[in-house]
């Protein structure tokens, strides 16, 4: 890995807060691909390309297509951006020399850039969500702006820590961290990390949501009575984001003033879980909390269809597609989650510009009548 040590840099700004610099870093990155096509390819797509650069697949629609999207990214004119998921299921092969060039390919298409992970993308809408109906829209940054981060974060978020620094050499010593971790590739990655054949889906994780699934098959009757069901469900399990948000909106709304022994109130996640909910049953949102929505709507499609099992993949793809239509203008996938994508009664191709493909020569048509 390249060394970047801006350290003395940082020593010199004190003023400026790691989350300042950190935000700044992050709008930047947004502001230098605003204008590119967003290219968002699932990891079968991923292994496809690979294969292709090794020669072992010759499908000339394929070649064809990634050929497409390397000129496209060079010029350019477009970018593949690479999420959590993609990674992780990326990682777990076992051959040394095929994931070597899965990471190069990944460096060259994505530039390195890649979209926040999953709840932190979540939690992002949801805080955006709040300030602006409570602010408005001043209030708030473009809500597509804070969805991109680099591979080195692809994760998460982390810093090191360390009491016995003082406050401005802490801060200092996390912005420089952050500066050398933007710069990381995937190829540093594996350079690092290796093969993770460990992180591979265990097959029986999703014995006990099928036990559940056809246990409960018959409390609905209506599509929208279940997506209501999933969306309840969810948001009990982020009532503590919720909260922290709720405790965050406090802080700066009151500043120095705040309560110094204040904590995040789980009753107020409570009460903002309860405004949400009630926004998406009275269908007073439009393209507010679009990871939300697809999720919990892609998660109730499976559910719609009472006789079929969960796949240890399933919620993985579900998190793909989450990822994909609400931020990217191309998602290219598998058959069964194409398809699950375009049923009518989802409304999800009415609603999100992202057009979606497992097929590539359909893929490759389209991006050719798009100019990428």
């Amino acid at each position: 890995m390249e060394i970047t040590n801006t350290l003395q840099q940082h020593l010199k700004q004190p003023h400026i807060s790691p989350a300042k610099y950190v935000r700044s870093r992050h709008l930047e990155l947004a502001e230098s691909i605003a204008d590119r096509h967003k290219i968002y390819l699932d990891t079968r797509y991923w292994l496809l390309f690979r294969d292709a650069v090794l020669g072992r697949r010759t499908d000339e629609s394929l070649i064809a297509l990634l050929d497409c999207l390397r000129n496209a990214v060079q010029s350019g004119r477009a970018i593949c951006p690479v999420s959590q998921d993609s990674f992780s299921e990326v990682f777990v092969q076992n051959d040394p020399e095929t994931l070597a060039s899965t990471t190069e390919l990944m460096d060259e298409l994505s530039g390195g850039v890649c979209q926040t992970e999953f709840f932190t993308r979540l939690d992002a809408e949801l805080y955006h969500f709040m300030v602006q109906k409570t602010k408005g829209d001043a209030a708030v940054y473009d809500r597509d702006k804070l969805m991109w981060t680099k591979c080195g974060y692809v994760l998460g978020y982390v810093s090191p820590q360390n009491t016995a620094f003082t406050m401005e050499q802490s801060d200092a010593i996390e912005k420089a961290f952050f500066d050398q971790m933007w710069t990381a590739t995937f190829n540093d990655m594996f350079a690092h990390l290796g093969c993770c054949p460990d992180w591979k889906v265990d097959p029986s994780s999703v014995d006990h949501m099928n036990v559940g699934k056809f246990a409960h098959n018959d409390e609905f009757n209506s599509f929208k009575q279940l997506f209501m069901i999933e969306l309840a469900g969810t948001l009990d399990l982020l009532q503590n984001s919720l909260a922290e948000i709720m405790f965050q909106m406090y802080l700066t709304e009151f500043g120095a003033k705040a309560d110094p022994n204040a904590k995040p109130d789980p009753a107020a996640g409570k009460m903002a879980a309860n405004l949400v909910y009630h926004a998406f049953r009275l269908n007073k949102l439009n393209d507010e909390l679009p990871t939300l929505r697809t999720h919990v709507t892609l998660h109730a499609a499976l559910r719609w269809h009472k006789n079929r099992k969960y796949k240890p993949n399933d919620l993985a793809d579900l998190r793909h597609a989450a990822m994909a239509l609400p931020y990217c203008d191309t998602f290219l996938t598998e058959g069964p989650l194409c398809h699950l994508i375009h049923e009518k009664h989802l409304g999800l191709t009415d609603r999100f510009k992202c057009q979606t493909f497992a097929d590539p020569e359909l893929a490759l048509q389209h991006v050719r009548e798009m100019g990428v």
